[in-house]
C-alpha cells in the first residue's frame, strides 16, 4: 500500500474517523494498533507475526 495510492487515503480516512469517534483512549491505542497490523499486512504478510511476536515481547517486559 503506497502512501499516494487511492487506497492508503481511504484507509487511513478510515481509521483516523475511527479514531477521532471514539472517547476512550484505551480504545482508541487499540484502534491504532490494529491499524498498524492491517497496514504492515498489506505490505508483506509474512512479516505481521514478526510484527505480533515483537508486540508480546515488548509488553511483557515493559509489564516486568
Amino acid at each position: 500500500m503506497l502512501f499516494s495510492s487511492l487506497t492508503f487515503i481511504v484507509f487511513f480516512a478510515v481509521v483516523l474517523g475511527l479514531d477521532y469517534t471514539v472517547k476512550s483512549w484505551r480504545v482508541q491505542k487499540s484502534i491504532l494498533l490494529i491499524a498498524s497490523y492491517i497496514f504492515y499486512a498489506a505490505w508483506n504478510p509474512p512479516f505481521v507475526i514478526l510484527l505480533w511476536l515483537s508486540t508480546l515481547i515488548d509488553w511483557y517486559v515493559a509489564k516486568a
